[in-house]
């Protein structure tokens, strides 16, 4: 049971969400502790209106909660959903009557009408990301429902069908072909550096580093390949002196004698929101810590090459930049694709990169998947999962906009004349340089490009002709979620913008949330809390942070307080964690404090490391000597995988 304390116009009330709600919300029984908490925030999150001077009545409340039950819960969050959608989408439209897009009568049905009516005629700002976030909240609710699943299956297997059967054509792939010939480097693994993936793998019970490392096996073609191969013959390994000693922690298994067949990758299905799941692919053990590698390189080269103007593989600000510049300039689209890691076809791909790539991104790639309905030849390049997935994307969809500046810049197309006529290496060199760049005249010929995965933020006059090639490629550009043209709304990397204003809103993201706290619900809850008080929704906040504090094991739960956002623990001005069970540390000479705290699973006992354990991290740590401390950036601070909760004693910051 969940008890609400809000503001309304009559004083403080209180609002008890407890099982009985679950049926007339239609919630299943693995989802409800879970949606008693979601609902029990967004309640909290309804007396936030930045319309102070009004508070809402508590009759509001009581209607929210009745209508909650009468529609129920996944169809409200749906029916919200659509309408913030609609309500940003007609912003700016030509002929539009208002600045602040057309009346939509459908807000008379949600609690929020008095601050759409408020927003209608005054514009305020603050009012529109409000409306937008409480509409959004649940947008991202973690719900598992079974038919889900089986939705996200037939949409797989129609994406394998369509790859199977589609026919490109040849001019486009003549002309894709060109381009990443052109402004690829050619592919070296001098620098090669393997690792083990963060996640889970086809095989069973390998969750950890030490089962990983115990099964690593050998495998024939990437060893012949990759470390014996020849440059002009087959591979590349011996010729740039790769070798198994460098990146194999015990060279000693990598003998064919200890060869096993290939497994296939293993399909999985994980919710993506209230509407569908997603498909995924747990890749097998050997081939994910060759992929690693082969990513890493990826990633190493296009930073490189001309390549690293569009393309940041942990980097997605420069998309949020461009999309806040496209929304009040009308400059800059944002794109969104459908089911784009699903739809890079293994034959695309092995009919347009160059051989020098090809080779180790085919032999560490799996050709099957074991799926709900049997074992599947995979016609797509790489399932989502894959660390080859994301990069190779990257690559085809910033290629395909070169081509689209390319149609631009010299008026052909290679479905309208013989490639060999129009389209050279020194013109997709003059297409790249367009990006970013200035004429004579100070103005510029092309806005900057940005690519991630399947966000593309890219000049509005290339949008129609890139929309053209990634149809005729086979791709489905998602148009509902595709900004262009006088729309002053753009988004693009998870930042939403009006009009040249950040409207992200704040999402319900607790994840892991059962009878007894979790790793993962505790740092997505401490998040929450944090983002509630930065945002100034403190009745979100208030009630976050009292259903943390009392949640199971009751007393016992205590988290932190911290004045330092790069710390763990809730955000305060004054964090005297008065409390938390205090002492003085005589060994360090300081006070400390014990906590509930987020640990790793480590082996730190003297002697209780395996000798493979030693072998693999001397190895990870002699490849990377020369990295850069910038890659910790890329270190997401509330990976919670393989983690736990734990009890410690902190030194206090004071």
């Amino acid at each position: 049971m969940h008890e609400v304390l809000v503001s309304t116009s009559s004083g403080p009330r209180r609002f008890q969400i407890d099982e009985s709600y679950l049926t007339p919300l239609g919630v299943s029984p693995e989802n409800a502790s879970n949606s008693l908490l979601f609902v029990s925030s967004w309640l909290a999150l309804l007396a936030d209106s930045p319309l102070t001077s009004s508070r809402k009545p508590p009759s509001l409340f009581r209607h929210f909660l009745r209508d909650l039950c009468h529609e129920g819960l996944k169809a409200t969050v749906l029916r919200f959903t659509r309408l913030s959608h609609e309500f940003v989408s007609s912003h700016g439209i030509m002929g539009s009557l208002s600045s602040t897009g057309e009346w939509c009568d459908d807000f008379r049905n949600t609690p929020v009408f008095f601050e759409y009516n408020h927003y209608y005629k005054t514009g305020d700002v603050g009012v529109l990301r409000y409306i937008y976030e409480f509409l959004n909240f649940g947008k991202k609710l973690e719900y598992s429902d079974e038919t889900f699943y089986e939705v996200a299956f037939r949409d797989w297997t129609d994406i394998e069908i369509k790859l199977a059967e589609i026919n490109r054509p040849r001019s486009d792939i003549l002309s894709m072909k060109t381009i990443l010939r052109t402004i690829l480097p050619t592919f070296t693994i001098e620098d090669y550096r393997p690792k083990l993936g963060p996640g889970s793998v086809a095989e069973k019970g390998l969750s950890s580093r030490i089962p990983k490392l115990q099964r690593l096996r050998y495998d024939a073609l990437i060893d012949r390949f990759l470390f014996h191969g020849h440059i002009g013959r087959y591979g590349m390994g011996e010729d740039q002196g790769l070798t198994p000693e460098k990146v194999i922690p015990d060279p000693s298994q990598w003998t064919p004698a200890r060869s096993e067949v290939r497994i296939p990758s293993e399909q999985r299905f994980v919710p993506k929101n209230l509407k569908v799941a997603r498909s995924i692919g747990m890749e097998p053990n050997d081939l994910m810590y060759h992929q690693q590698g082969v990513g890493r390189e990826m990633n190493r080269l296009i930073q490189s090459s001309c390549l690293g103007k569009f393309i940041r593989l942990d980097d997605q600000s420069i998309n949020r930049r461009l999309a806040e510049e496209g929304s009040y300039t009308f400059a800059i689209d944002t794109i969104d694709l459908s089911a784009a890691s699903d739809s890079v076809g293994f034959d695309l791909v092995r009919e347009i990169f160059p051989p020098s790539w090809l080779i180790p991104m085919i032999v560490t790639r799996s050709r099957s998947m074991n799926t709900v309905g049997g074992l599947r030849h995979l016609n797509k390049f790489a399932p989502m999962g894959s660390a080859l997935c994301f990069p190779t994307q990257c690559i085809v969809f910033t290629a395909v906009c070169i081509y689209a500046a390319c149609i631009y810049a010299y008026g052909k197309s290679g479905a309208e004349c013989s490639f060999d006529m129009w389209l050279t290496p020194s013109k997709v060199k003059d297409a790249v340089d367009l990006f970013g760049a200035f004429n004579h005249r100070s103005e510029r010929l092309l806005k900057p490009l940005a690519v991630y995965g399947d966000d593309i933020c890219v000049d509005s006059r290339l949008t129609h002709i890139l929309m053209s090639i990634l149809d005729r490629l086979g791709f489905s550009v998602n148009r509902d979620k595709s900004f262009t043209g006088s729309q002053s709304f753009r988004e693009s990397c998870g930042g939403y913008y009006l009009n040249g204003t950040d409207i992200t809103p704040l999402y319900y993201r607790i994840k892991g949330v059962k009878k007894r706290l979790t790793a993962s619900h505790v740092a997505s809850h401490v998040d929450l809390i944090n983002k509630a008080r930065a945002r100034g929704r403190y009745n979100l906040y208030r009630f976050l942070h009292s259903s943390l504090m009392s949640w199971e094991p009751g007393p016992k739960t205590q988290i932190p307080y911290t004045e330092n956002p790069d710390s763990f623990g809730i955000i305060c001005n004054k964090a005297d964690n008065s409390h938390l069970q205090r002492r003085l540390n005589v060994a360090w000479q300081r006070y400390e404090f014990q906590c509930i705290t987020i640990s790793y699973t480590r082996i730190d006992r003297p002697g209780s490391l395996l000798w493979l354990i030693d072998k693999y991290e001397y190895t990870r740590w002699w490849t990377s000597r020369n990295d850069s401390v910038e890659t910790a950036k890329a270190v997401r601070r509330y990976d919670t995988r393989l983690a736990g909760l734990r009890w410690r004693w902190i030194p206090a910051e004071n």
